[in-house]
């Protein structure tokens, strides 16, 4: 296989594509555009790496021989090829495989860090199995029962994958029954049969992922049999180190120690594996940071001596490099093809190439360590100086030798002399950017900021051209902060149809006039007559009419006559000025309608790229590649857009197959085609197989006619649907591409026949023949391309016929979905508009479109008035159908009837592809002679079409079902799915060795992501492609295209852990308490409590809840979880900063655990109680006799949806853990057990079900993330098709049936700290700030339900985007004993820079508060019709959503309450703020500053830390930083307790905002930038730009933060109370104290776990008191007295007084204690002070 040829066959078509979609009108943007193009700076040279060779361990066999392995592993260790070949040769293991056998003989644990595909999985089955026989052996040759080795996996596609490995070692020249060593696989896709045999003859190697570890620790029954059969466990292995990280890696490492206690395996050793963990510095320094990682992982220690690296060697001879030995190899390629390996592996060429691309030495030791990847064309330029021949010929001669060498295969190990990828990245490059100058002048570049380099008084804001001529026109949103003015927009959300978001139309040759109505400027379908017969603008349209503006260059509002003239145009895009083409069909956003260069298809383009990979793999001979290689796998990082892909790529295929086959039949058909014969010769062209469409592929006779019958219907009404007007934008159709020309029957002869037009008007009784023709030829196309057509498959009866047969015999893309609405016939009335307009229906009239072209010179003439043009069209008609029969009458509108063209009329012919179809109705012809024909469409249809039969694409994600997924599976690996769009499920380790290609939708997260990704390609040492799609306006993508050689080979970090979060070992805590009861939670939750009956208790079944509440239970598991926890603590990194741990902890939450988990059951009643109500409240409607007919059909669907949810909820189809409401996960993810990769607390939006799914499903997402995603009128995407949000589920409330409970809460507008509503408090419990008013109707989400809109098509290229405003508040939480916060101060110069308040488990707030671009930003909320729970908006709204058909009418709903939607969680957060005022631009910039110097300081992706803006009425700044997953990876712990770490992230910050660390010297751009490469004026997507926070681009300037950044980078962090721990304040607290009561008082507080106070003794000169104890508190001082006996005086109860009220004036409050009070009720009357004791 020519991997080369491949890349380069991609790259014609990618550029053909990128190329193609637009004709840019502007000459001198166009030049720019083309320059950029010729350039190739969109798909630069690929990387490529080489596999390097590894040193030799020796084989198996030479193991056996030295001792080191028992003599049946040179049985075992073998190539086999099939269940009965027990193999010829053993394995030749590799050095590092040797290493890890001889580490494992020493009984300590060990990790192994290795590239991808160099046999990790041996380096811990060779010692296990060895471990396994030397038992058999010392057992006298017999079996010895038990578990010996558990292997965990993180995902279940490796295990599975695995899984096929062992079976050929273990079983493969076995005979059944006689295997020597047993494994089975248990992780949840098992039957049922299946488990009872694992369970009861459990296996020698247990494959299982850590989900499945922790219910086999948990569930009784596994509990029972494995976790005995597992006693003193001598092996557990973790596979891929790398992703245990942040919450995930967390869960595991107490997974980790809690398996060794409960199998009392003290000598427990395990294993890691890593492909690609701490690739950066010295091997050293990646020995010694894996050491660290694994001995905080496994909870044993593993010293760097025990971190296995790989040791690589020469597959060449390195020495033979001489210069003229080299020159000739160089001058000759052609005959390396001759040469055996031995002679290859000495060749001076193939030597050269091997270093060059391969290998390198460390500088400290010398050791061979991997080369980073370089480029054929730059090693081409070395070569070419080195030999003295030309580049050409010296880069065709390293291709040819890497091709050679990766045939030529060893003739001992089989390993080819070089195995290589290539590394293509592409970019669909950013849009055009124009400063607001004169089309002459203008500034014109592509690199996205806001303003002009070297010119920052100017903007620059983004185009985007009208698809239809190349207009031009600025994205823009207006701003009214100040003066007005217009900044860039560039985002894809669907607040849409508001004044605030819109275009600029600047033009010097075709201004808009004051008079677009006498000018002939707007869509026909604007105007109407008014009462005196002129024409007039509809009053709908009045509010989208441009308004002339004029702007200053830098973007505001000038008067007019100064600065640019231009006009506005607000959202949604409804006609182009200039072609006039319009667009009726309201869409989500003007992507199809506007191209903008940077977001011109990401899944288009990503589509081009997988067919073309596909296709080229698939057109290589028999001998070239095997079937089963000839595929693509491409990871996508969202599950969402992984089924918006495959959904897109589907429907891209299939249209292009269809019309490339409509092409072919016509090109075979000069005559042309007919109604009666097209849907068979396409069916005839199309070539399918039965296997291709049928639903049963095997039918014979009258079933498979009855199946092709089927597929020529479905033809048929696609092929018609096709002819409408440009119903696919992004996929111009055959008639747009020039390649199908549409005439009529006899419609020459009827225009030429005058007879029949005698009595019609006279201007066309006696126009000629010819004009007469085109006139009708006109009418007829305008009647076609809004389905005027009179055919069956366009009728709704005919349409339903068509669906259910091909519900009954088709499968896959060719058959109709269930819930497609049909592309309905319209109908063309020759008269003015009505009120009775059909979505299809045209109204041609004298004023219409074709009435003024009758009145253009080249018709009728200008003559003709408006009647009499209206007279013409209406004989037109009368004639087309009476005399020519090409019509036929449709129900007439008033009188007037209508017509539609008989399908028999039309004659379908082949075109050439050189004009577009021609539409003089919307196009003057003297200004476009040639309508531009999309190149890349035409040969698509013409010549690559036929090609794509038989590709097809699946989603592989969390959201399909486990059975389904591993079907998908064996499709993929056995070749039958040519194309798989996964999420990372596929990621780690998945040994697909026939995969030669790899796609990526997006840049991953990291290098690590990146390297395993990559590596599922070019497994079997096979050249590999992989290709990697960059995103613009994503920073990530943007800079890693930009440094593309840092991903494919860049520094990893080692992942964090934060093992001292309080929720995650709580849940761990819980998971032991569940064992040790030996209640089993079985598989569904109605099985422990109480749901029977029509008003159920829910209550938890009496026996369960004894079992739960047993006091031995809690004494046991308070011992068990005690000694897990005990040894947790020696892993904490200081445990005085855990500020929730106290002694005593274990057993608090082992006593509240009954509690816990009855509370946790609260979201499944809720949604058990909202469904089962529904389900008797509709099922009642549906069958009342007096409800309407309609009412009764939605009832019954309600009923039928509520049935379906309670199957759900009951879990009735799943007896394992593959479900949401499986008892496990449930608990899981509800915070109770431990919760690993699954979100916790997520939100639920149910999913009907549809066809071949006969119930719903409930998607759950983590809900800081679902409050925008499951926002009102938001889609979801899910199996190739979209579901819009419609209704929500609703709280009710206890006291009035059918009113939703809302909550009040307030918001510090002073700082956002959050305040329940039961909390009395006037002023900020956080800042002191006065509180201002309440927020009402605060609505918790819950759940969300939605319909089901249409199937994904390639019109789709972006998720839409709601675009909601998030809202965010805090509030910290105490944990008991101390504060949940710690308070910092960065200090340099000895002032203090900025203050820092790190929360643990703190809570945050985040509220939906209404779309992000609604009118009137007070206006908060959204309408709620709490009958029904529906969503509902004002339809005629200036901000109404568009596209949003779900969202109730306002006007329809019954009862409105506008509610603002909240979700709620605990996350770890950072305050930062300043000691000193800021603007918001400096506040904006230094918090994007931070957050992206955190995450390349910590690695951390960017989805794992977020910013939010916070008020702040001092204008110092604000922030909060939260760690996004639960748990977090312990950064912002980090930024207090770490002094330098806060320095580190700003020096960090400096460079990335192009400043040196140093001296802070702006180097205007990034180190890595192309030469010549633009400044950076204020910032850049290479910086601090990103499309995340492309609404807050206007306040990011990176020079005003330079100064704080290098005062941050110089500052040292000290935490409060002088950095001390709690023991160490409580000891100087006592050593200040001026009394014995004193110290006991602190004591006191100590030990029940109150708040201690920050200072002792300290005097108030002011007031000329000294507090005996002080609490400096947000809200200000707080003085406490400790009085003895002695001030019972009188004369010092006067003093004390006194100095009371002194400080009291001084704004201080004050407390004083007693020695004779009860000191409990005294602070207990003070929890803001002293917090709350422990429970």
């Amino acid at each position: 296989m020519d991997v080369f040829a491949i890349r380069d066959r991609l790259i014609a078509d990618y550029r053909g594509f990128t190329s193609g979609t637009i004709e840019v009108r502007d000459p001198r943007v166009s030049a720019h555009v083309v320059d950029l193009l010729d350039g190739g700076a969109q798909w630069p040279d690929p990387w490529l790496s080489l596999n390097p060779s590894f040193e030799t361990g020796g084989a198996v066999s030479d193991l056996v021989a030295e001792g080191l392995l028992h003599p049946e592993n040179e049985r075992i260790f073998r190539v086999k090829k099939h269940a009965d070949d027990a193999g010829t040769s053993t394995l030749t293991l590799h050095r590092h495989q040797r290493d890890a056998i001889e580490a494992a003989r020493s009984g300590k644990s060990y990790a192994l860090t290795t590239g991808t595909g160099s046999g990790k999985s041996l380096a811990y089955i060779v010692p296990i199995v060895d471990a396994v026989l030397r038992e058999q052996e010392a057992a006298g040759g017999s079996r010895v029962p038990g578990v010996k080795a558990i292997v965990v996996y993180p995902m279940n596609a490796l295990a599975n994958s695995q899984t096929l490995e062992l079976e050929k070692f273990l079983k493969y020249g076995y005979p059944a029954g006689q295997e020597p060593v047993t494994f089975a696989r248990y992780t949840g896709q098992e039957s049922d049969e299946r488990r009872r045999e694992i369970l009861a003859n459990p296996p020698d190697i247990l494959l299982t992922n850590y989900v499945m570890l922790e219910l086999v620790l948990t569930r009784p029954d596994e509990r029972l049999h494995l976790i005995r059969a597992a006693r003193d466990l001598r092996f557990l292995v973790l596979d891929e180190l790398h992703t245990y990280r942040g919450r995930q890696g967390a869960d595991v490492a107490l997974l980790v120690r809690r398996l060794r206690d409960t199998c009392a395996s003290r000598s427990l050793q395990v294993i890691g594996t890593s492909a690609t963990m701490a690739s950066g510095g010295s091997v050293a320094d990646q020995q010694a940071t894996v050491a660290d990682v694994a001995t905080r992982l496994f909870g044993s220690e593993v010293t760097p001596e025990r971190v296995i690296g790989e040791s690589l060697t020469r597959a060449t001879a390195h020495d033979l490099v001489d210069g003229p030995a080299l020159t000739s190899s160089v001058r000759a390629p052609q005959a390396l093809a001759g040469l055996t390996y031995a002679e290859l592996a000495r060749n001076p060429l193939a030597c050269w190439v091997e270093t060059t691309f391969g290998l390198d030495s460390e500088t400290q030791s010398g050791r061979l360590v991997r080369r980073k990847p370089t480029t054929v064309s730059a090693a081409a330029t070395l070569l070419a100086e080195r030999t003295g021949v030309d580049e050409e010929l010296a880069s065709e001669a390293i291709r040819a030798v890497l091709l050679v060498g990766s045939n030529a295969r060893h003739p001992v190990t089989g390993r080819p002399l070089f195995a290589f990828r290539l590394h293509q990245f592409l970019s669909k490059g950013d849009t055009v950017y124009v400063s607001l100058e004169p089309e002459g002048t203008r500034y014109i570049t592509s690199t996205y900021q806001l303003r002009v380099p070297g010119d920052a008084s100017k903007a620059l804001l983004p185009l985007g051209f009208c698809r239809e001529c190349g207009q031009e026109y600025l994205v823009v949103a207006k701003t009214s902060s100040g003066r007005e003015s217009f900044v860039p927009r560039q985002d894809a959300d669907a607040s849409g149809g508001d004044a605030v978001t819109g275009y600029l139309y600047v033009s010097e040759d075709l201004p808009w006039p004051a008079d677009p109505v006498l000018e002939n400027r707007l869509p026909d379908h604007w105007l109407e007559s008014d009462q005196s017969g002129a024409t007039v603008v509809l009053e709908t349209k009045a509010k989208y009419l441009p308004t002339e503006v004029w702007i200053a260059p830098d973007g505001t509002v000038t008067a007019p006559g100064a600065g640019l003239r231009a006009w506005f145009v607000s959202t949604p895009f409804a006609f182009c000025m200039r072609c006039r083409v319009s667009y009726e069909q309201v869409r989500g956003n003007d992507y199809a309608k506007l191209a903008t260069l940077d977001r011109e298809g990401r899944s288009s383009a990503v589509t081009v790229v997988a067919a073309s990979v596909v296709r080229s793999l698939k057109q290589l001979g028999p001998s070239d590649l095997a079937a089963d290689a000839r595929k693509l796998l491409t990871f996508v990082d969202n599950r969402q857009d992984a089924s918006l892909q495959a959904g897109h790529f589907n429907d891209f295929v299939q249209i292009s197959q269809l019309r490339g086959a409509l092409y072919r039949a016509l090109a075979d058909a000069p005559e042309g085609l007919t109604h009666e014969v097209v849907a068979q010769r396409v069916a005839d062209a199309l070539r399918l197989e039965m296997a291709d469409f049928a639903a049963n592929p095997e039918v014979r006779f009258s079933a498979k006619e009855s199946a092709l019958r089927a597929l020529r219907a479905v033809i048929e009404y696609r092929v018609y649907a096709d002819l409408q007007r440009g119903w696919r934008i992004t996929m111009p159709n055959l008639e747009q591409t020039g390649l199908l020309k549409v005439s009529y029957v006899d419609l020459p002869e009827i225009a030429a026949t005058q007879e029949i037009w005698e009595g019609t008007h006279p201007q066309l009784r006696d126009a000629p023949a010819a004009l007469r023709e085109e006139l009708c030829s006109i009418l007829l196309h305008e009647m076609r391309r809004v389905l005027a057509v009179d055919v069956d498959c366009l009728t709704q009866l005919g349409f339903e016929q068509i669906q259910r047969d091909s519900r009954q015999h088709l499968t896959g893309q060719w058959a109709l979905p269930d819930d497609e609405k049909v592309a309905a016939a319209g109908v063309v009335y020759p008269r003015g508009t009505t009120k009775r307009k059909g979505w299809n229906d045209l109204f041609v009239s004298g004023r219409s479109a074709f009435g003024r072209y009758l009145r253009r010179d080249a018709a009728l003439g200008r003559d003709i008035s408006t009647d009499d043009a209206e007279l013409v069209i209406r004989d037109m008609f009368r004639v087309l159908c009476d005399e020519g029969g090409l019509l036929a009458e449709a129900d007439p509108v008033e009188g007037v009837p209508g017509y539609r063209l008989k399908a028999s009329a039309i004659r379908w012919r082949a075109g050439d592809g050189l004009k577009g179809a021609e539409d003089p109705l919307r196009k003057s012809t003297d200004s476009e002679a040639v309508i531009r024909v999309n190149p890349f469409f035409a040969d698509l249809y013409r010549e690559v079409a036929e090609g794509l039969r038989g590709l097809h694409a699946m989603e592989h994600t969390a959201q399909v079902p486990g059975p389904q997924r591993e079907v998908r599976e064996h499709d993929f690996r056995d070749g039958r799915l040519p194309l798989l769009f996964c999420s990372p499920t596929m990621e780690l380790g998945v040994d697909i060795a026939s995969l030669n290609a790899v796609g990526l939708r997006n840049v991953p997260p990291t290098p690590a992501n990146y390297a395993q990704r990559s590596g599922r390609a070019g497994r079997s040492g096979q050249p590999a492609l992989v290709v990697t799609y960059c995103a613009t306006g994503n920073a990530h993508d943007t800079y890693y295209f930009r440094n593309s050689r840092d991903m494919v080979a860049g520094s990893v970090a080692a992942p964090r852990l934060d093992l001292a979060n309080e929720d995650l070992v709580r849940s761990h805590v819980h998971a032991v308490w569940l064992s040790e009861t030996g209640q089993s939670l079985k598989s569904r939750i109605t099985d422990i409590v109480d749901a029977s009956g029509e008003q159920p208790t829910l209550d938890v079944i009496p026996e369960v809840w004894r079992a739960l509440t047993e006091p031995e239970v809690q004494r046991r598991a308070v011992v068990r979880a005690g000694a897990v926890i005990e040894e947790l603590r020696g892993a904490w990194d200081a445990v005085d900063q855990v500020i929730w741990w106290y002694d005593g902890w274990v057993a608090d939450q082992v006593r509240s655990a009954p509690t816990a988990f009855d509370h946790a059951l609260e979201r499944w009643r809720l949604l058990y109680r909202t469904a089962l109500s529904e389900y008797h409240a509709q099922s009642k409607l549906a069958v009342d006799p007096r409800a309407p007919r309609f009412e009764k059909e939605a009832a019954s669907r309600r009923a039928w949806e509520s049935k379906n949810q309670l199957a759900l909820l009951r879990n009735e189809d799943s007896e394992h853990g593959q479900t949401d409401f499986y008892s496990y996960r449930y608990f899981a993810s509800e915070g109770f057990l431990p919760g690993y990769s699954f979100p916790r607390l997520p939100l639920a939006a149910y999913i009907p079900g549809g066809r071949g799914k006969r119930d719903g499903d409930y998607l759950q997402r983590p809900r800081f993330l679902a409050i925008s995603e499951f926002g009102p009128g938001s889609l979801i995407y899910h199996e190739g098709a979209r579901y819009e949000v419609e209704r929500v589920q609703l709280p009710r409330s206890s006291e009035q049936a059918g009113v939703a409970d809302t909550e009040e809460a307030r918001r510090c507008e002073a700082c956002g700290y959050h305040h329940p509503s039961g909390e009395g408090a006037d002023v900020c419990d956080s800042c002191g700030a006065q509180l201002g008013l309440k927020t009402y109707n605060l609505l918790r989400l819950q759940t969300v339900f939605t319909r089901r809109r249409e199937r994904i098509s390639s019109d789709e290229e972006e998720r839409r985007r709601a675009g909601f405003e998030l809202e965010v508040s805090y509030r910290f939480h105490d944990h008991g004993d101390r504060p949940g916060r710690v308070d910092a101060d960065a200090i340099g110069d000895g002032q203090t820079t900025a203050t820092l308040t790190y929360g643990d488990s703190a809570t945050i707030r985040v509220a939906n508060v209404g779309r992000r671009r609604r009118k009137d930003p007070n206006d908060r909320g959204f309408f709620l019709d709490v009958t029904t729970g529906r969503w509902a908006q004002k339809k005629d709204a200036e901000d109404a959503t568009v596209d949003a058909e779900a969202l109730l009418s306002f006007e329809d709903a019954k009862k409105v309450l506008k509610v603002i939607p909240y979700v709620e969680d605990r996350r770890n957060i950072l305050l930062l703020r300043l000691t000193r005022p800021l603007d918001d631009s400096a506040a904006t910039t230094l918090r994007y500053a931070l957050e992206r110097g955190a995450e390349a300081v910590f690695q951390l992706e960017d989805s794992e830390l977020e910013s939010q803006r916070l008020p702040d009425l001092d204008g110092r700044g604000r922030m909060l930083l939260t760690e996004a997953a639960e748990g977090g990876a312990g950064a912002l712990r980090r930024l207090v307790s770490e002094r330098g770490a806060l320095a580190s992230v700003a020096r960090k910050a400096l460079e990335i905002a192009h400043f040196d660390p140093d001296s802070g010297a702006d180097l205007g751009h990034s180190p890595n930038a192309a030469p010549g490469a633009e400044r950076c004026e204020l910032a850049c997507y290479e910086c601090l730009l990103a499309y995340g926070n492309q609404h807050e681009h206007a306040f990011i300037n990176r020079h005003v933060v330079r100064d704080l950044l290098l005062e941050l980078a110089g500052a040292d962090v000290r935490t409060g109370a002088g950095g001390r721990s709690r023991s160490e304040q409580r000891d100087s607290l006592s050593s200040l104290a001026d009394s014995g009561l004193e110290r006991m008082f602190v004591t006191w507080l100590d030990e029940h776990g109150y708040r201690l106070p920050d200072r002792a003794q300290s005097p108030v000169e002011e007031a000329h008191a000294r507090p005996d104890l002080v609490f400096d508190l947000a809200t200000g001082p707080v003085a406490v007295f400790v009085d003895g006996p002695v001030h019972d005086d009188d004369t010092q109860r006067t003093r004390d007084h006194d100095s009371q009220e002194r400080l009291e004036d001084l704004g201080w409050m004050v407390i004083r204690v007693r020695h004779d009070d009860a000191w409990e009720a005294v602070v207990a009357r003070y929890p803001s002070v002293f917090g709350t004791a422990r429970s």
